[in-house]
């Protein structure tokens, strides 16, 4: 039944063996980074925990409740234009995209370097 599945998958799917795969690989590295916010985002950011100041200093607000609240920090902490209202007009791919959020200046920097 499995190879019959496989050979009608066969044309859809790209399905390889780790015995196909390349080996010479270097094994991966990853870098964790501390990067500071932008003022736009700490603005955001204090706005989020001001208006849920209750809930937090209570704690007694449902576990849902603070699982919305650490979702919008943590949407925050990626990019404020992810908020609705957050980014001014005119809605363009400009240096503003890049300038508040602190993630996107360090990629910003990185692909500099990287294409150099």
């Amino acid at each position: 039944v499995l190879h019959h599945l496989h050979r009608l998958l066969r044309p859809f799917l790209l399905r390889r063996l780790k015995a196909e795969v390349e080996k010479d690989l270097p094994p991966k590295r990853e870098i964790k980074l501390l990067i500071g916010m932008s003022e736009m985002q700490r603005m955001w950011y204090q706005n989020i925990l001001t208006k849920n100041i209750e809930v937090l200093n209570a704690m007694s607000g449902n576990r849902s409740q603070m699982h919305n609240i650490l979702m919008q920090l943590r949407k925050c902490a990626n990019h404020p234009y992810l908020f609705d209202g957050a980014e001014e007009p005119p809605f363009t791919n400009d240096e503003r995209l890049i300038v508040h959020s602190g993630k996107m200046v360090l990629l910003d920097k990185l692909l500099i370097r990287l294409k150099s």
